[in-house]
């Protein structure tokens, strides 16, 4: 068994503790200017009518902000170190994928679900309280000022901005023909309306407390729920497939970057999408109730890490035959 003087010893074991505490002291101060973004620019952006909180309301979100934003920070960082992309075309392509995939999605889905604009996008429900519009465009402001400072600044921190000599050409598609396109881009929409529909019924639309919020009932089965949606909201179908497309673009360039490694791109893709944009239900609100956020936390990072995952084995490489997609990771 080794003793502290051992540790102490042994070199390996220094510039390993080393490393570690380098690599999360530069995640974390990437969390923190995110958290200083957050606070900045909101202060200037937010509605005025919406931050009027009491004191212990101030410190009570404070933790919460500070874990999202060291948990962006930690999901910034693992692609970056992982990407074969180097200096302005990582910045550019990473902070496009992550700005899409936090803000530009998770308001879209705010738009339909938590405003007038429900019953025109085809929600075919209202929530108990509304968000006001001008809030949503606040946050459209604040998540380009975290990704315009976040990305970069992860980019610089772990030595990615320099070419380090090797190619790292960017090749979106991987050399798949518009065939192969549209043949892939089918199956990624009926993926994601499998996995939006079928966790959002059995996952969130069951619990009460949802039902309650949305006004909402439970007919009594998955079937019974997609024909009321095929029948009374059918918009809703085509803005879903509309959304996984988004969502396949905006990985786009994280697959590509991440193609010469594929658990990993298909980890870090799964991230990308699940965490950044799901991991603000933490934070109280006066918009949604926190058990409607647990619920809507569990439902919506666990399909869409299976769909991130999902869509970078369709789209990191073209493919020959169903047995070359899953025949292994070459």
């Amino acid at each position: 068994m080794e003793t502290v003087q051992d540790v102490k010893r042994d070199p390996n074991v220094l510039q390993g503790a080393v490393r570690a505490l380098g690599f999360a002291g530069r995640v974390l101060l990437i969390g923190a200017a995110i958290f200083l973004v957050i606070m900045v620019v909101g202060g200037f952006t937010t509605p005025g009518e919406t931050v009027d909180a009491t004191p212990d309301e101030g410190a009570a979100l404070l933790l919460p902000m500070l874990l999202v934003s060291a948990v962006d920070g930690l999901v910034l960082t693992i692609i970056v170190t992982q990407a074969r992309w180097r200096g302005l075309p990582l910045m550019v392509g990473l902070a496009a994928s992550y700005y899409g995939a936090q803000t530009v999605m998770g308001q879209i889905e705010a738009l339909a679900f938590l405003t007038p604009l429900g019953e025109t996008l085809g929600a075919g429900s209202m929530p108990v309280i509304e968000m006001p519009v001008a809030l949503i465009v606040s946050s459209f402001i604040i998540g380009a000022a975290k990704a315009v400072v976040g990305v970069p600044l992860a980019v610089v921190l772990f030595g990615r901005a320099r070419h380090d000599g090797r190619e790292a050409r960017v090749s979106l598609g991987q050399g798949m023909g518009p065939g192969q396109w549209a043949l892939k881009l089918g199956v990624i929409i009926v993926l994601y309306e499998l996995l939006y529909f079928g966790f959002g019924y059995y996952v969130a639309w069951r619990h009460p407390a949802v039902q309650a919020f949305y006004q909402g009932v439970d007919p009594g089965s998955f079937l019974r729920q997609m024909r009321y949606v095929a029948t009374e909201t059918p918009s809703l179908l085509g803005l879903q497939a509309v959304r996984a497309l988004l969502w396949a673009a905006f990985a786009l360039p994280v697959v590509d970057m991440l193609e010469e490694k594929p658990w990993i791109g298909a980890l870090a893709t799964g991230l990308l999408l699940a965490i950044p944009a799901n991991i603000q239900h933490i934070i109280p609100n006066p918009y949604m109730p926190a058990d409607v956020r647990l619920v809507h936390f569990v439902e919506t990072a666990s399909s869409t890490f299976i769909f991130g995952a999902a869509v970078f084995w369709l789209l990191r490489r073209a493919h020959r035959s169903i047995a070359d997609l899953f025949g292994g990771a070459g």
